[in-house]
């Protein structure tokens, strides 16, 4: 997402998220992320979500080894808000050292400045 800076990073989730998305995109701006700062906050943006191709990507991003550089998450959801929790906390929500917070997509500024704050 263009709003991501420093510790920060967004991601919009459109669709369904896939392997390649895993692969090309999630990962590798986490890991750079990570080459400048010790711990991150991310944002999940979601639009028409439609769940994942790729469970075991999901699966190996969740037991990713720097999974606990992850501070905060903030999670902004669209009128597909069920169809993305039952799968964030199906794959997601276990990790219990990360604070999450949940936006409707018309507060996405204050998810930001949430996020920006470190609270």
């Amino acid at each position: 997402m263009p709003e991501s800076s420093g510790k920060n990073t967004g991601f919009l989730i459109r669709g369904k998220l896939t392997d390649e998305d895993y692969r090309k995109t999630l990962i590798p701006v986490l890991e750079k992320a990570l080459e400048e700062h010790e711990r991150i906050n991310i944002m999940f943006k979601t639009e028409n979500f439609e769940g994942r191709t790729a469970h075991a990507a999901w699966d190996d991003f969740i037991n990713w080894p720097k999974i606990a550089a992850v501070n905060e998450t903030a999670v902004v959801f669209d009128e597909k808000w069920d169809e993305f929790m039952s799968w964030l906390f199906k794959s997601y929500a276990f990790i219990s050292h990360i604070y999450m917070k949940f936006f409707k997509e018309d507060r996405i500024d204050e998810a930001w400045e949430w996020l920006r704050s470190g609270k």
